[in-house]
């Protein structure tokens, strides 16, 4: 597990970056497939703030955050909230392994409109079909939804079977 600190506040000794590394190290007992973990210090007005982002198999992103008057007290209370969501996470997976399917999604008798299972939703700064394929390319997905440059309208890249890549265009 790769774990990357950044202090963004003046801190002299390294002791509350080992005392992070000790507690992040601890999380592996619940959850042993952690690639990595982000942790963010900051310090404003008195507050001291932690975040953490952990980064999972199958490209699951876990997330905690805690405030308080003490840097130490922040870390114990963030990697605490991580360690519950690891834990549920983990039950998860066990569950849908076990029966096959999802333990939250119940068995839909008779469903008239289609149902929305995800939702993502990213603001990107408009873009040209070429600049919108080399970001396709570096993403890893089959599609990606952009605002053309040229005339800010939206637009859909996708990529095809053969390795070349199609133009979705909406007309007025």
């Amino acid at each position: 597990m790769k774990v990357r600190i950044v202090e963004r506040y003046d801190s002299d000794s390294d002791t509350v970056k080992q005392y992070v590394l000790k507690k992040l190290d601890g999380l592996s007992r619940y959850f042993d497939q952690i690639i990595s973990i982000d942790a963010t210090l900051e310090v404003e007005r008195g507050r001291h703030k932690v975040e953490l982002v952990g980064h999972l198999v199958n490209r699951k992103i876990v997330k905690a955050e805690a405030t308080t008057g003490d840097m130490y007290a922040s870390v114990d209370q963030a990697v605490d909230k991580l360690q519950r969501q690891l834990v549920r996470y983990k039950e998860q997976l066990r569950v849908e392994r076990k029966t096959g399917r999802p333990e939250a999604a119940p068995q839909p008798e008779e469903q008239d409109s289609p149902r929305i299972v995800r939702m993502e939703t990213y603001f990107r700064k408009p873009m040209s079909p070429e600049e919108a394929a080399l970001q396709l390319e570096a993403s890893g997905r089959e599609f990606l939804v952009f605002f053309n440059a040229a005339d800010d309208t939206p637009a859909v890249i996708f990529r095809r079977g053969n390795g070349e890549y199609g133009l979705i265009v909406p007309r007025r």
